[in-house]
């Protein structure tokens, strides 16, 4: 491994301003009100937008300057991420620097639909990480690309064993041996993909504080964690009832949950040349050509990734590294309030704060053995609860069994790919 390795996460260069100055500001403003009356107009707008290739070319740039920084001036990074349990309706608040997102099951798991799922999360990311890998060596290797989106899978039977499996739909007029090369080129240099196919070690403190038995209501009292937790008690032993009973849990108690609701609905706003073959049935990834942004798409839900300016995005969301360590602490947290609930474990605060180290300096001279992917995973769980200390790691402990990400984390998953050629259906 060389100097040559430059992975999609470590690309260091100033920010690029794609629309510079108020002109400019103005004449987008005034595109985008021709394409809300004239849908003619907007047909013609996309296809003059910057296309694939030109992203290609601003990646090429990015790369060369990044090569170009001396060793000495790199230094490895410490990854930070916080996740917590939104007090009333369980929802896991996700902050990364000055991002953040909610992550929230659909109807038909038991929640609100206010967000992502955290498995379908941290596949989408592993798969936005890929999708900007291959940007990356495409754009090393001159390989030209017209369009490209991906979908992922879990095909794996079990916590252990995810067994992903993803498709690219790409329209290039490359070869299909420079695309095997490509596809190669892409999984050894994708943070996350050469993260997911090896096991690593989780280093779980817990921070516990002792909360009163009883509560004192104040008058504006707003329903806090434990009431949620009692509530998740009460709908989980009525719902177990009407299934020993040979019937469907009731859909109408505790919240209205539609456990017949579907999966996904389709999201209408697609972008130009990116996902009209997408799956909508499972996490999906596509990058905007304009800005280079990766975005992800789980059932109508859609979050975005990016670099930081140093790292030659635009910085609209966290990056595919910093997303997997917080969806971690996201998904500990969800599966901690599943399990408080069953053993009727009352809580009053439910955080998780998470570190990790990624290394910029990978593959280069002096470095060729360190890790392209986030080590060293501390994750800080901080509990108070009326429950003894004893019973609160014997909660941690079963979290951490059931919890899907930290087994994800934890065990070596198995990662199948293949590239399918598309035409991009605005030329």
């Amino acid at each position: 491994m060389n100097k040559s390795r430059i992975t999609s996460f470590a690309i260091a260069l100033t920010a690029l301003s794609l629309w510079g100055g108020a002109a400019q500001a103005q004449h987008n403003d005034q595109r985008l009100n021709k394409a809300i009356t004239d849908a003619a107009w907007y047909k013609k707008a996309a296809k003059s937008a910057p296309s694939f290739r030109d992203l290609l070319k601003r990646r090429k740039a990015a790369v060369e300057q990044f090569r170009a920084i001396p060793t000495s001036a790199l230094q490895p990074i410490t990854i930070k991420a916080f996740a917590t349990a939104e007090q009333r309706a369980g929802t896991r608040h996700v902050i990364i620097r000055e991002h953040e997102y909610f992550n929230d099951s659909g109807y038909n798991n038991g929640g609100f639909d206010l967000g992502i799922g955290t498995p379908d999360h941290v596949i989408a990311a592993i798969a936005g990480d890929l999708i900007d890998s291959y940007v990356t060596q495409a754009a090393i290797k001159g390989v030209a690309i017209d369009s490209l989106a991906i979908n992922i899978k879990q095909t794996g039977p079990s916590l252990q064993n995810w067994g992903l499996d993803y498709t690219i739909f790409i329209d290039s007029p490359a070869s299909d041996s420079q695309l095997e090369e490509l596809r190669l080129l892409a999984e050894q240099n994708s943070p996350l993909y050469q993260f997911s196919i090896r096991a690593h070690k989780v280093n779980t403190v817990l921070e516990y504080h002792k909360s009163a038995d009883e509560l004192v209501i104040p008058p504006t009292y707003q329903p806090g964690l434990r009431e949620f937790i009692e509530w998740e008690t009460r709908k989980g032993e009525a719902n177990r009832k009407l299934r020993e009973s040979g019937q469907r849990p009731d859909k109408s108690k505790f919240g209205g949950y539609a456990y017949d609701y579907p999966y996904s609905r389709k999201n209408p706003y697609t972008p130009a040349q990116s996902d009209s073959y997408l799956d909508p049935d499972g996490p999906s990834a596509f990058i905007n050509p304009s800005s280079g942004v990766t975005v992800l798409q789980v059932r109508h839900h859609r979050v975005l990734q990016d670099h930081p300016l140093f790292f030659g995005g635009n910085d609209l969301g966290p990056t595919a590294v910093e997303s997997h360590v917080g969806l971690l602490g996201s998904c500990f947290t969800h599966v901690a309030e599943g399990t408080a609930a069953r053993n009727k474990i009352a809580l009053d605060t439910l955080n998780v704060s998470l570190t990790a180290q990624f290394d910029p300096r990978s593959g280069r001279k002096g470095f060729e053995q360190t890790p392209l992917y986030p080590t060293d995973i501390q994750m800080r769980v901080i509990i108070s609860s009326p429950r003894s200390e004893a019973e609160i790691r014997q909660l941690v402990a079963d979290t951490e069994r059931g919890c899907p990400i930290y087994n994800l984390v934890t065990n070596a998953q198995e990662i199948k790919g293949r590239i399918k050629r598309v035409t991009a259906y605005l030329k």
